[in-house]
């Protein structure tokens, strides 16, 4: 962990400081303490494992193995267009040198590794393994990352903290994703962007579960236009826009300065 990550780091269902002791970080209001495994944080409870949470995290943890195979496959095969959108759409982000900027579904840390090596990356992922790929397939490139094991919808991260915050693919499978899009927002910093990039045909279910039901006239094909209700009041520059040429969406807002 390096020197100053500690100071971003939040208890993430009391917002208490944290300080690291014995291998743990332990937040002394609550006498709560998170383990840290081989070098990544464990910030999950009870509270997060529930539900569609519980399921998708068995469910990436055993297809992590082959998790980059298969996107690689479809790509060639003209399944699917994921890795296509990975490489038109992160790799465009704007990150300056020294920007702290998080993936909050980082998977196999895929994005990280278009993303220029001069920003200070940070990854969250509620699957054990797909971090652990993530953490061999930054050392084999000989790139860093900052890695933790957490649900999106309870980021152990102070207010404020980053000049970046994005995720793909992720929203779709949060048992939570409207508090999942308020905490993106939460971790920002004033006048960073938030990118949620997923698939359209998920689009009308993470409505749904946000507990924002379409209009009898709406359908899954026209649900985007409805993902604006997701972003939190006061956040500027809010758009949700179809990814041309793809089956991903890209929901996209700025903080206030």
């Amino acid at each position: 962990m390096q020197p100053d990550t500690l100071s971003l780091l939040r208890n993430p269902y009391t917002g208490e400081k944290l300080r690291l002791e014995a291998g743990k970080l332990i937040s002394d209001e609550s006498g709560r303490s998170f383990p840290i495994r081989n070098g990544i944080p464990n910030f999950l409870s009870e509270i997060s494992l529930q539900g569609r949470n519980r399921r998708f995290r068995w469910f990436y943890d055993r297809v992590a193995f082959a998790y980059d195979y298969v996107l690689d496959l479809g790509n060639t095969l003209k399944i699917n267009t994921e890795r296509a959108v990975r490489q038109e759409y992160i790799s465009r982000m704007e990150i300056s040198p020294r920007a702290k900027a998080l993936e909050t579904a980082v998977g196999t840390a895929s994005n990280i590794l278009l993303l220029p090596e001069s920003g200070d990356y940070y990854g969250l992922d509620i699957s054990w393994q797909m971090l652990r790929r993530a953490q061999r397939k930054l050392e084999s490139a000989d790139r860093k990352a900052e890695l933790f094991q957490g649900d999106g919808a309870f980021l152990p991260f102070r207010d404020d903290a980053f000049d970046i915050v994005f995720q793909m693919g992720g929203l779709q499978f949060y048992s939570d994703p409207l508090r999942g899009v308020i905490e993106m927002a939460r971790v920002a910093k004033p006048g960073a962007w938030v990118h949620v990039i997923d698939e359209v045909r998920g689009a009308s279910a993470v409505l749904k579960r946000s507990r924002i039901y379409l209009e009898s006239a709406a359908s899954k094909k026209t649900a985007t236009k409805y993902l604006p209700r997701l972003v939190p009041k006061k956040m500027i520059n809010v758009l949700s826009q179809r990814i041309p040429n793809s089956d991903f969406y890209a929901l996209t807002f700025r903080k206030p300065g």
